[in-house]
């Protein structure tokens, strides 16, 4: 497995592919930060997860996604690289908390694994345009 962190405009349109694989409605390019990590598999773009920059000690990352028509096998481990590698970048970039929500339990499953810790449940996420 590889990641490399890539321009999310560059990457959207496979971001699109990708949501519309899992019947999850596109998300707003307007609302996407600058950069997206992504973990290639022999290659091939597996896994996705956008990195949103902020101005205090937490940053967040959101939208993980993964190639709906990846096989089992291409998925193995895709998850956690993505992850660590986030952790190592948010590390030098002088980050001490990385911030997520997932309603998914195999994204909890993994993260959990690798140290990240359930902090609230039955949250609702309250969005408004302006």
């Amino acid at each position: 497995m590889e990641v490399k962190i890539v321009k999310t405009k560059d990457f959207y349109d496979t971001m699109c592919l990708w949501w519309d694989g899992h019947g999850f409605p596109r998300v707003n390019p307007s609302i996407l930060p600058e950069n997206t990590f992504v973990c290639y598999n022999n290659g091939k773009p597996t896994y996705s997860t956008c990195f949103y920059n902020t101005d205090s000690y937490l940053c967040w990352i959101g939208w993980q996604i993964v190639d709906p028509e990846a096989t089992k096998e291409d998925k193995k481990g895709g998850l956690r690289s993505i992850s660590l590698a986030i952790e190592t970048y948010a590390k030098s970039a002088g980050y001490e908390v990385v911030f997520t929500t997932t309603p998914h339990e195999g994204i909890k499953k993994t993260l959990t694994s690798i140290g990240y810790s359930v902090k609230d449940s039955g949250v609702d996420h309250l969005i408004k345009e302006i």
